[in-house]
């Protein structure tokens, strides 16, 4: 019996130190998980652009100044690709959905992906890649593009959330 319970200790307190209870994340004490890809119930996609190829969404629900690691003078959005067949990679599995993240500084005009998951047709997690804040690379936006209409329409949504919060709060 004290052999079974002596056991059963052990193996929770290895669990606990490797990160497999759900109370750690990459075996860093207290370390939060990154955010993760909006649920498509709450997230409020909208389609943005649409090719042969695939469709762009974009996550309304998830415009705004909050993020659980970056500062909030960034907007954060996720936008969705949504390949009309699996995409092969060189290296991994096929996928289906991308759900990028990206951080928006409105002020300098400039933008990072901050976070990629790809799905398989089915929703299942083939792969998820997160960039710590140290390390975001902010590009600039170039003008008369696709991102910059982009850019511009995510930042403006942001400041009109914000206005309305503000009233609100």
């Amino acid at each position: 019996m004290k052999a079974a319970a002596l056991i059963m200790m052990t193996l929770a307190l290895t669990l606990a130190a490797c990160g497999r209870d759900g109370s750690s994340y990459m075996n860093a004490k207290g370390a939060q998980r990154p955010e993760p890809v909006p649920e498509e119930k709450d997230a409020d996609w909208r389609l943005y652009g649409q090719t042969p190829e695939f469709e762009t969404k974009v996550s309304w629900a998830s415009i705004g100044h909050k993020d659980r690691f970056g500062p909030p003078e960034y907007v954060y959005v996720w936008v969705w690709r949504k390949f009309a067949k699996d995409q092969e990679p060189p290296k991994g599995r096929e996928y289906r959905n991308e759900f990028t993240r990206f951080a928006l500084d409105c002020a300098k005009g400039s933008m990072a992906s901050i976070a990629i998951e790809r799905q398989d047709h089915e929703g299942e997690r083939v792969k998820r890649s997160d960039v710590p804040g140290y390390q975001w690379e902010f590009d600039a936006v170039a003008k008369q593009t696709y991102m910059q209409d982009f850019f511009d329409q995510v930042c403006k949504i942001a400041r009109e959330k914000a206005a309305v919060e503000g009233k609100d709060g």
